[in-house]
């Protein structure tokens, strides 16, 4: 028990490796739809299900159209700097 403890708590020492590729990009989806329930959970009045659903759902999807357009500009930026 207590070695299986020691095991799960040592395996938190060394951070995942993510990358700088396109496709590491994904990972921003997840933490931003958290990003969006956190932030609704706490701005709704009264939790009222398919309101808080729709509210979290147009800021995840406005929340994702930023971050792929500042994505995209700051791609353009580095190649026109480097190119």
């Amino acid at each position: 028990m207590l070695s299986d403890v020691c095991l799960t708590l040592a395996s938190f020492t060394q951070p995942e490796s993510i990358g700088a590729t396109g496709l590491s990009m994904l990972w921003m989806f997840p933490l931003l739809a958290s990003i969006a329930v956190i932030y609704k959970t706490a701005k709704l009045r009264a939790m009222f299900w398919p309101a808080f659903i729709t509210e979290t759902l147009k800021l995840t999807a406005f929340l994702s159209g930023f971050m792929i357009l500042a994505i995209v500009v700051l791609n353009l930026v580095v190649w026109l700097l480097t190119s």
